[in-house]
């Protein structure tokens, strides 16, 4: 299989979303009995598996929380390693422009896809399809459930629109980006719920780092810049006029508006982080869930 061919976007590729949708919760399920409960105990209770018997304990939960940064890490890097290896070596990894044009006289929103950019957008969008239901059902449900519900509609909703209006490069550009502040912030989780509280404050501020230059100054000034602004001296300006123009510039840009009030609202979060961190010494997660306070109940108890 070369991964390099080129052909154009069909509908019937889509049918990879929903597969994918279903993938995922099957891999998470075999991985959380196989490997992530062995690790979280090992990280969190050491040799004493007495304290997992009680399923109300301290520990448990923080397990539980570990599986699910763990499994989080385990998509996030791949998909920061997938869209690495769809993006690097294309000419628009390194200038806007070329979201829209070439390779040779293509343009936008004629352009051809490689096979691994497509096969990008359906394990991507599999993803967040996956992640809807897995927020409702699956995951701890915290003060920013409303938010990351959001978050998981409009990134799948752009990632079929990117994929249905010849978008994906400047996609794959956007989830490259957002993937990479993942991966630190369930590094700095887990080692949290570890106890690992040095790897946790390095990793938190990495990832803060990220989250400021990545999301908040390269997201909008160079890839919202090129969807609202650069495009449209590039393309013909009939096509502009189309319903193809119209969607691209009202409805796909006003989604990734839409993230990146999301991003401000999370960076709030993150310098109350911050504080927390100047004033305690050392990185904790500062929004509530629904286990909070059983665990501070217990914890008075004990």
């Amino acid at each position: 299989m070369d991964w390099d061919t080129e052909s154009y976007r069909e509908y019937k590729d889509l049918i990879f979303i929903p597969f994918f949708a279903l993938f995922f919760p099957i891999l998470r399920f075999i991985l959380d009995r196989l490997v992530f409960e062995a690790l979280a105990k090992r990280m969190i209770c050491g040799k004493d598996a007495k304290v997992i018997k009680n399923g109300s304990s301290i520990k448990r939960k923080k397990m539980n929380k570990f599986k699910e940064s763990a499994w989080k890490f385990m998509y996030f890097l791949s998909a920061e390693i997938f869209a690495l290896y769809v993006t690097y070596n294309e000419p628009w990894f390194t200038n806007t422009r070329y979201y829209w044009t070439g390779p040779g006289d293509q343009v936008w929103p004629d352009l051809k896809m490689k096979l691994k950019l497509k096969g990008w957008t359906m394990y991507a969008g599999g993803f967040y399809l996956y992640s809807i239901f897995a927020l409702i059902y699956w995951e701890t449900r915290r003060s920013d459930f409303a938010a990351h519900m959001i978050h998981h509609i409009t990134s799948v909703s752009l990632i079929l629109l990117s994929y249905i209006f010849g978008m994906a490069r400047a996609g794959s550009m956007a989830a490259l980006i957002h993937d990479g502040s993942d991966v630190l912030m369930e590094i700095a989780k887990m080692s949290l719920y570890s106890g690992f509280h040095s790897v946790a404050d390095i990793s938190f501020a990495l990832f803060a780092l990220s989250w400021l230059l990545l999301r908040l100054i390269y997201f909008p000034f160079f890839i919202i810049y090129s969807t609202s602004y650069e495009v449209l001296f590039i393309v013909d300006k009939e096509k502009q006029q189309n319903i193809n123009g119209i969607i691209l510039y009202f409805v796909i840009n006003s989604m990734l508006i839409c993230l990146l009030l999301l991003h401000i609202y999370w960076w709030t979060l993150i310098c109350r982080v911050i504080i927390n961190i100047l004033k305690k010494g050392q990185f904790d997660d500062v929004r509530s869930d629904s286990e909070s306070e059983s665990d501070e109940d217990e914890h008075k108890q004990s």
